[in-house]
């Protein structure tokens, strides 16, 4: 049995003229790639990489403009077909690195698994099958003519990122302030343990700072409508599981719609946030390992 010790290290993109930030938590068998939420880091997916290590070797990445990876100057460079992108060419690197003939096993978080499944649709041969965990689902109008089923749509999100409070005096003061006002009281102690460590950067007064920017994090959402999930779902040709949350941003109807015009998805549902990679991870991790074949 290898280790299970947990790597940090980065990668050079040529290709995407990037470098962006990995973390490596190992496992015996082929490989599985984890793309986190907008905002957060891959080391908040650990727990749910610690359960999915006992079949593959887990490695996970921050998205660019996202923790330890480098950040280019917002707008531009924020599309979500750029994330997608780089999502092929992380995944393009690895396989090289470990002699992988493709990514067996694609996970991919709200934000994360939209551009997953973007990365897949262009590129059918880089993926096996994919986990997409509640991925952003922007409706066509035509959809849904009478109602918005979105009201917190992208735009109320970036203004919201914006106008956060991203410093702070200590992790440990930050810790106490979101137990006082319940701030992820959802979510799994050990994902909210991983956000706190690696989430923010150690400023030089002794502060801290969150490692996403506002105006990045501002970015992706405003960039989100110029991605066309429709399109990418009916292109896939790879098993995918889409996992609905029962209790997140998008209603049951909007994913079934789009189930319906991808033969490739499997829809499931989960009665959790659209967090719930943080929330709920255990529970994830037992409907993935159960959904994908043993090897």
């Amino acid at each position: 049995m290898k280790s299970h010790s947990i790597e940090r290290r980065r990668v050079r993109l040529a290709s995407r003229a990037i470098e962006l930030a990995l973390v490596d938590w190992g496992g015996d068998g082929p490989l599985a790639l984890l793309a986190h939420a907008n905002g957060f880091c891959a080391d908040v997916l650990g727990p749910l990489a610690e359960r999915l290590r006992a079949r593959f070797r887990v490695i996970g990445w921050d998205a660019r403009g996202h923790g330890d990876s480098e950040k280019p100057a917002p707008p531009e460079g924020y599309g979500w077909d750029e994330f997608g992108l780089d999502a092929s060419a992380v995944a393009a690197a690895l396989c090289d690195e470990l002699g992988e003939s493709q990514v067996a096993f694609g996970v991919g978080h709200s934000f994360g698994g939209t551009c997953l499944m973007n990365a897949t649709a262009r590129e059918p041969a880089r993926f096996a099958r994919l986990a997409l965990l509640d991925p952003v689902i922007i409706p066509a109008p035509a959809d849904f003519p009478d109602a918005d089923p979105m009201p917190r749509g992208p735009n109320v999100a970036a203004d919201i990122a914006r106008k956060r409070t991203h410093v702070f005096p200590s992790r440990e003061a930050l810790s106490e302030r979101w137990r006082e006002k319940g701030t992820f009281s959802d979510w799994d102690p050990r994902a909210l343990e991983l956000y706190l460590a690696h989430g923010f950067r150690d400023r030089p007064d002794g502060q801290i700072e969150l490692k996403c920017p506002g105006a990045v994090e501002a970015a992706v959402y405003e960039s989100a409508r110029r991605l066309d999930a429709w399109r990418d779902a009916a292109a896939l040709t790879r098993p995918a599981l889409l996992l609905h949350a029962g209790k997140g941003n998008f209603p049951r109807v909007l994913v079934e719609r789009l189930a319906d015009r991808a033969p490739a998805i499997e829809l499931d549902s989960l009665e959790a946030p659209h967090l719930m990679a943080m929330t709920c991870p255990d529970e994830i991790a037992d409907r993935l390992l159960a959904w994908v074949p043993s090897h």
